[in-house]
């Protein structure tokens, strides 16, 4: 993969279920800083359409971090409870809905 805006234009979309979706039910806001980063909302609470290149501040939980720890934690290569703790990530609103992200990033 060698973007973010890879990962959720195309990878993610392709991924996800309704089934995967209902699994999660939360509202996420990622903002990915660099060159291949931007601003997208997966809101798992909607039927489809779940990706968006949007800024939703309603969103349940809001992450945050750079576009080279995102593309490690989604590779596999980055952990990323370290990552928080080292401060690559930092979460806002609901801290506990962050634990669900691997459901739908690994």
């Amino acid at each position: 993969m060698s973007t973010a805006r890879t990962f959720f234009e195309e990878t993610l979309p392709a991924k996800l279920t309704p089934e995967s979706a209902k699994a999660v039910g939360a509202n996420f806001q990622f903002v990915i800083d660099g060159d291949g980063g931007g601003s997208w909302n997966v809101n798992l609470t909607s039927d489809a359409n779940w990706v968006r290149e949007e800024v939703d501040e309603g969103a349940d939980c809001t992450i945050a971090m750079k576009e080279s720890d995102f593309l490690g934690i989604v590779a596999g290569t980055t952990n990323p409870q370290m990552a928080f703790m080292l401060g690559k990530i930092r979460v806002t609103g609901n801290l506990a809905l962050s634990l669900k992200l691997p459901k739908i990033l690994g």
